[in-house]
């Protein structure tokens, strides 16, 4: 199974992350738009966006994407001036790793 680094290798194969507003979620799809997991979040208020829940499908588990995801979402356009919160474990822990995306 692949490792993906980054979003560029992830989607020469196929995968893909949309911001869908209307579910509050990041989703990520794979080849034939098949859903394969979700960031959501929820808004706090003007200023504050709460990354709730992350998942990536069992079978993806260990190949990077859920990396992918993570970093599509806080990097997002939707992130804007909002401070992060982060009540879901894999978020708090991505951010651990990159503490840089905090310094906005």
């Amino acid at each position: 199974m692949a490792n993906y680094a980054n979003e560029t290798e992830a989607a020469a194969d196929g995968f893909r992350v949309v911001h869908e507003p209307d579910r509050h979620r990041f989703a990520l799809y794979g080849p034939n738009e098949q859903f394969f997991g979700e960031a959501h979040y929820s808004l706090l208020g003007e200023d504050v966006i709460d990354f709730d829940h992350t998942l990536v499908v069992p079978e993806l588990r260990g190949t990077g994407l859920s990396g992918v995801l993570a970093q599509h979402a806080l990097t997002d356009d939707v992130i804007g001036e909002r401070r992060i919160a982060a009540s879901c474990s894999f978020i708090q822990a991505y951010l651990k790793r990159h503490p840089e995306l905090l310094k906005r």
